[in-house]
């Protein structure tokens, strides 16, 4: 996976508000769950930087593809399970309350056929009465071309300086982000790069993917962070039946 920027991550995201998000994601799940319990499960957590805030709330497990940011989320978050597994087709055998994918992780499906499966794994661990909550990517018609110069993502501290600019070029409903990276440590310089390819995918895409997983969905046009949040619930009794055969 990306292993040389898993140790980054957390100094280049410091401005994420973690707090706030979880604190929304709670008012959210409040409204559509009936679930009586508060088991949650965070698909493609990466480093675990909503899990301090959910654990307000929530029985708070995760799971993602990428070992190397397991092994940064465990020794930040020690007692929170985690597990190793490809959000298209893990299976963790139970269900939970809620079940999240968040900061468009699930953009890294790349096609609306990954999207939709990964959907269909996640909907299988969503019990009756719960929610399956996924921040959406851009849309086709939502991303833009760039029509400046690339950003920097700073990071300035005394053992460590990082530069992380992005060059994105589009490729039909995907995108490819080549993310430059240049790293200063006491013992010297380092530049690499990254390749995240990314899916485009709709409103009627994401909505296909949960009805085929017989789940209704609604869309929160704010949700956490401004790009919207879709919330799944069981359709009727037997469609969570028909999701787990």
């Amino acid at each position: 996976m990306f292993a040389r920027s898993q140790q980054l991550y957390d100094a280049i995201y410091t401005w994420k508000d973690y707090q706030k998000e979880a604190a929304r994601l709670a008012e959210i799940v409040a409204a559509h769950k009936t679930a009586p319990g508060n088991d949650l499960l965070d698909v493609a957590c990466g480093t675990g930087g909503h899990f301090p805030h959910l654990r307000e709330t929530f029985r708070v497990e995760g799971v993602d593809l990428d070992a190397g940011m397991l092994a940064v989320a465990r020794a930040k978050h020690p007692g929170v399970p985690l597990h190793q597994g490809d959000m298209m087709a893990f299976d963790l055998g139970r269900q939970f309350d809620v079940v999240v994918s968040l900061f468009s992780s699930i953009g890294y499906a790349r096609t609306p056929e990954r999207m939709a499966a990964a959907v269909r794994s996640m909907a299988r661990h969503v019990r009756p009465g719960g929610v399956l909550l996924i921040e959406p990517y851009f849309s086709p018609q939502a991303w833009k071309p760039r029509e400046k110069a690339p950003g920097a993502n700073v990071v300035d501290r005394p053992d460590i300086t990082v530069v992380r600019m992005v060059d994105w070029v589009r490729n039909g409903n995907a995108v490819d982000a080549l993310f430059h990276y240049l790293v200063g440590t006491p013992s010297g310089v380092e530049h690499f790069t990254e390749v995240h390819e990314m899916g485009l995918f709709s409103h009627e895409e994401h909505c296909a993917a949960f009805t085929s997983a017989g789940m209704a969905v609604t869309f929160d046009e704010a949700g956490l962070m401004g790009r919207g949040l879709y919330v799944g619930t069981w359709a009727q009794p037997a469609a969570q039946e028909r999701a787990d055969g």
